[in-house]
């Protein structure tokens, strides 16, 4: 889906994303938190919890599709931020 419009690079699970803004499920679900508690660190990377658990939601946010923000400074320097 992203890999049509711009330009991407694989998910190497830094949470960036995550971090920066709530998927439209985990709004829906806690409109009035900032922060994704769906959002896990396992071993050396984020997890979202919610993809994990749903095939349509993984498909839904384009997890597996690659990261659009390829030169974020997080993508060098993956680990725990919380």
């Amino acid at each position: 889906m992203f890999g049509r419009f711009f330009t991407t690079r694989p998910c190497v699970g830094c949470g960036f994303c995550c971090t920066k803004a709530l998927c439209p499920p985990a709004r829906a679900i806690f409109p009035h938190l900032d922060r994704c508690p769906f959002l896990k660190w396992e071993d050396t990377r984020y997890i979202c919890m919610l993809a994990r658990d749903s095939e349509e939601h993984a498909r839904m946010l384009g997890i597996g599709e690659g990261c659009i923000r390829p030169f974020n400074r997080w993508r060098r320097d993956v680990r725990r931020r919380v």
